[in-house]
């Protein structure tokens, strides 16, 4: 039997495009046959059973350009975001492409104009402020807060983040620094970005529990999979040196329970997806960061660097790191408005000064207190002796008036 999603999707060299490309094929599939997968992940099985029915789909006689029209037409009716069923368009005229089927220009033309229209998302967004952020927090299991915070003070993708390994991540540097290596990009360029001092807290909390998380969540694992018959799918952990070791859905099924425990979990009845979701992070970061620093900066952190020219952009990771503390109290979203200000000013140093001042003033008060708790004990065992002063005292006064 042939393999023509896998052949096609091996033209991809980043692991999450391949998995994006695999997706839309056999999404289509199961709009021109009937829904092969049964649950979140495609098992074993029905990867083989898509690989029949894509065979079969480009051998048998068909009118693929009614197929692709009708399809779009679907995702129009099914209120599918426009971004992705442009993103799943697109990749289905390649894919057929690669089987021998030419889709000519008028056809596509005819196709997109009965796909959902429109460039921006239809779900209306919660607006994604330091106050929902701090509600949220509180909720998340050490894992999900490590996450959440990495990505929103790097401006990561979730893909991204998840793929860090242990030798990218630098807590001995500060602010830490990420070298995000090429094979997990977007781009496929490797690039350098930075996380905030409370997200490298929130790291180093998880490590100190991960290897423990890991092998429960293996023995969790496997229980339901017996359970199910998926025995294929075991997890395997040998050699896996992810930071995050968690899958995608599982971070976000972790994320929604934390939004509603918040009593934060909005749905956008229009299109019954949450008005908060963890991509809001990487806008949340470009937004707040490009009021403080430069936009090139910014956008260079993310990597959207395409645009700029390389005789332009000279930033040495020695300047984005001091950009990057520059601003770095605009993610830091745990801490107060005050002490973040200061860091966002560069005023650290003097906030640290005033904070040894205020301490000082407060041991000097409390050795005062010492003193005067360490007289009191005195008078109280010795009332005698008070009772001689105040005498003297008196006696003092009326001689002097004498």
């Amino acid at each position: 039997m042939s393999h023509r999603i896998a052949d096609f999707i091996s033209l991809q060299g980043n692991k999450g495009t391949r998995s994006s490309y695999a997706s839309a094929c056999r999404r289509y599939l199961d709009f021109i046959y009937e829904p092969v997968r049964k649950g979140r992940v495609v098992t074993q099985e029905e990867a083989r059973q898509y690989e029949a029915l894509a065979n079969a789909y480009f051998t048998e006689p068909r009118n693929y350009a009614l197929d692709l029209q009708r399809y779009a037409a679907s995702l129009n009716a099914s209120k599918s975001p426009p971004k992705s069923a442009q993103f799943w368009l697109a990749v289905l005229k390649e894919f057929s492409k690669a089987n021998g089927i030419e889709i000519a220009d008028d056809v596509w033309k005819a196709t997109k104009k009965k796909a959902p229209k429109g460039r921006l998302a239809r779900t209306r967004e919660a607006t994604f402020s330091r106050d929902l952020i701090q509600k949220i927090v509180p909720y998340m299991p050490v894992q999900t807060k490590a996450v959440f915070l990495t990505m929103l003070s790097s401006g990561m993708r979730i893909g991204e983040t998840l793929l860090l390994r242990m030798e990218d991540i630098h807590l001995d540097e500060e602010p830490a620094r990420i070298a995000i290596p090429g094979d997990i990009t977007k781009s496929g360029d490797p690039r350098t970005t930075f996380i905030s001092r409370e997200a490298a807290a929130a790291v180093r909390a998880w490590l100190e529990v991960r290897d423990k998380w890991l092998t429960s969540s293996v023995q969790r694992n496997n229980g339901l999979l017996r359970y199910h018959g998926k025995e294929d799918l075991v997890k395997v952990i040998d050699g896996d040196d992810r930071i995050f070791p968690v899958h995608p859905a599982t971070l976000q099924y972790s994320f929604a329970n934390a939004l509603k425990k918040a009593g934060v979990d909005d749905i956008d009845p229009k299109t019954n997806r949450r008005r908060v979701h963890l991509h809001q992070c990487r806008k949340f970061f470009r937004t707040v960061m490009a009021q403080r620093i430069p936009i090139d900066v910014v956008e260079l952190l993310i990597g959207h660097n395409g645009y700029l020219a390389d005789a332009y952009v000279r930033y040495t990771e020695e300047d984005l790191r001091q950009h990057y503390l520059q601003a770095e109290g605009a993610v830091c979203v745990g801490v107060a408005d005050d002490v973040a200000a200061a860091i966002v000013g560069g005023h650290l140093d003097e906030l640290r000064e005033e904070n040894d001042t205020l301490r000082a003033e407060l041991a000097k008060i409390q050795r005062q207190i010492a003193t005067v708790q360490s007289m009191q004990a005195d008078v109280a065992a010795h009332p005698e002796a008070l009772q001689a002063l105040i005498d003297r005292r008196v006696k003092a006064a009326l001689e002097g008036k004498q």
